[in-house]
């Protein structure tokens, strides 16, 4: 299937008649790869094909151009395309496969110097007429010199550009030998899947979750794993890919399921430290399956309690438009079991997703801990996901945990659960058994009073300045703080948050400009001018100033710090606190 996908693409708006087996395209007046590849099956001579290197092309997102423009403006799209691919490759050949992709075959041409004429196909066909931006994919495969089937060259080529879709930094791709034993992997995949299921090639390995604050093990991952006989462990990042392209994918869940119940109702029985297990649903589980009676009947059959099973939805199944999805989230939450939105972060509608929906936990996407050393905004991104979750009522985990230097920063800004190669990669449930004294007991596990306590102890925000403060569905901050703005010595509070009136109606002031006036009215006659030097040093030194002032009975410490100035009009940051 993966290696078919290229011949059943047809030329968009070619009419009835038109074929890919014809000679022209009627819409670009390219020759169709087809045509030009029975030529050189009849007669070799007429290209050394074996000698060339292909590069495919895929426009990104080209059903939008059709959208947008009209199917008229995306043949001209196409069009425009062909000019600037002729322009770059000139001397090669350029030729159509069908719907948005175009090929050109090169003999002359090194990786580089096809990658520099992508980069610059990509800048010129980035600002296409109406504002649409748009990216164009590219696939290299380069013939070893040795004859063989010029369709399965392209579809190389082919494969090679899906490896960089949904990738916006990444232009093209080549086929090499990790991409040749990826895809002969999947093709593997696709011809054994059923054999797997029947004769139980599929095992169910499991993650720990550590609570950071005490690091005991409080809750497991169960990830499916294929052991197979003749190839080893086939990686899931594999086989999950194809069994969710043939819809097979909530065969699988629904085996996990079974097992991580099974599992837990062998560790009850057998005495054994128990915790919840979490199971990952993903879009097509709610798509092809009634998923909530699978999770209920595998409850029912193993007797297990269902606080005890967690569902982990992925953010792809909310950027579907599932129309039942949160009925479904809903009636698992009202049931007792746990609801967690995995990979938070990775997707464009998360922040919409904690609005519409009831989570329990937010799992928070390891590709913010990948760039963690290198990226000082990462650190910044990941604290602000904690301090919302907090605000929100919803418990936090933070998964591809893999240095002390993570799990401490993680710890400091409140997040709860920790889950990574730092303290445990995943394992089958055999390797817990036979360790029983280090994972299998409550010495090293949670219990379920422990949980109960610790979860209490985790709706602190450590990130809030008030956090005492009860939790409510509100943003206020009680630090007392305003912006002054001043413009020829003359100032005005142009800001004053609720917590700064408050403040200033302790000492008699009936409204926020009043304090300036009383600013100037107190302590010694030169105060004026020294509070002016004193905001042209903040200004000048991007630092923040102190005054101690009495009103009366009294003690006021007042700081300003600049912010910014246009012409003669300055603005600062103005906080003050009672002494």
């Amino acid at each position: 299937m993966e290696h078919s996908e290229p011949n059943k693409m047809h030329p968009v708006e070619a009419g009835p008649s038109a074929s890919i087996f014809e000679k022209e395209d009627p819409i670009t007046g390219l020759s169709f790869v087809a045509w030009f590849f029975s030529q050189t099956q009849k007669d070799p001579s007429i290209y050394p094909l074996e000698r060339s290197t292909i590069t495919f092309f895929n426009v990104m997102s080209f059903k939008t151009i059709n959208q947008r423009f009209s199917y008229q403006g995306g043949n001209k799209y196409l069009c425009k395309f062909r000019d600037e691919l002729q322009k770059l490759f000139e001397g090669e050949k350029v030729l159509r496969a069908g719907a948005d992709h175009l090929v050109v075959i090169s003999l002359n041409l090194s990786v580089e110097e096809i990658a520099l004429r992508i980069k610059l196909l990509n800048k010129a066909m980035s600002t296409y007429e109406g504002g649409l931006r748009n990216q164009i994919k590219a696939g290299i495969y380069i013939a070893d010199g040795t004859p063989q089937q010029p369709i399965v060259m392209m579809d190389r080529a082919s494969l090679a550009c899906r490896e960089v879709h949904g990738f916006f930094n990444r232009e093209y791709a080549v086929f090499n030998d990790e991409l040749r034993n990826k895809y002969e992997q999947k093709q593997y995949v696709l011809e054994h899947f059923d054999e797997a299921f029947e004769k139980g090639y599929f095992k169910v390995y499991y993650q720990p979750i550590y609570r950071a604050l005490n690091k005991k093990v409080c809750g497991y991952e169960a990830l499916a794993r294929w052991i197979d006989p003749n190839r080893g462990m086939i990686s899931p990042l594999i086989f999950i890919e194809v069994l969710e392209k043939v819809h097979l994918i909530h065969k699988l869940d629904a085996y996990i399921i079974d097992q991580v119940c099974k599992d837990l109702r062998n560790d009850i029985d057998s005495g054994y430290a128990y915790q919840p297990i979490s199971v990952n649903l993903s879009r097509l589980d709610f798509e092809l399956s009634d998923i909530k009676k699978v999770v209920d009947n595998a409850v029912a059959k193993y007797n297990v309690p269902k606080e005890y099973i967690v569902l982990e939805v992925t953010e792809s199944a909310f950027a579907s438009d599932l129309s039942n999805l949160g009925e479904v989230i809903s009636a698992f939450r009202a049931d007792g079991y746990q609801v967690w939105i995995d990979d938070f972060g990775s997707g464009y509608s998360s922040f919409n997703n904690l609005q519409t929906y009831d989570f329990d936990f937010l799992k928070i996407d390891m590709n913010f801990l990948r760039n963690f050393d290198k990226t000082p905004k990462s650190k910044v991104i990941i604290a602000s996901i904690v301090d919302l979750a907090k605000k929100l009522g919803i418990h936090t985990l933070a998964e591809g945990v893999e240095t002390l230097e993570q799990y401490e920063y993680l710890k400091q800004i409140g997040c709860e659960l920790i889950q990574g190669y730092y303290f445990s990669k995943p394992l089958p449930i055999e390797d817990f058994h036979t360790r029983r004294t280090d994972l299998c007991d409550f010495t090293t596990n949670e219990t379920p009073k422990e949980r109960l306590y610790y979860d209490g102890i985790g709706r602190l925000n450590f990130l809030e300045n008030t956090p005492l403060r009860e939790r409510k569905l509100e943003i206020a901050s009680e630090i007392p703080i305003a912006i002054i703005e001043g413009e020829n010595r003359k100032y005005r509070f142009i800001f004053v948050n609720s917590a700064f009136k408050d403040i200033i109606n302790l000492f008699g002031a009936g409204t926020p400009n009043e304090v300036l006036e009383q600013l100037y009215k107190h302590g010694p006659s030169d105060l004026p001018s020294k509070r002016y030097a004193a905001l042209l040093y903040s200004e000048r030194h991007h630092k923040t100033i102190e005054f101690h002032e009495n009103f009366g009975n009294v003690k006021l410490l007042s700081r300003a710090r600049f912010l910014s100035r246009m012409d003669n009009k300055v603005a600062y940051a103005f906080v003050i606190k009672l002494l």
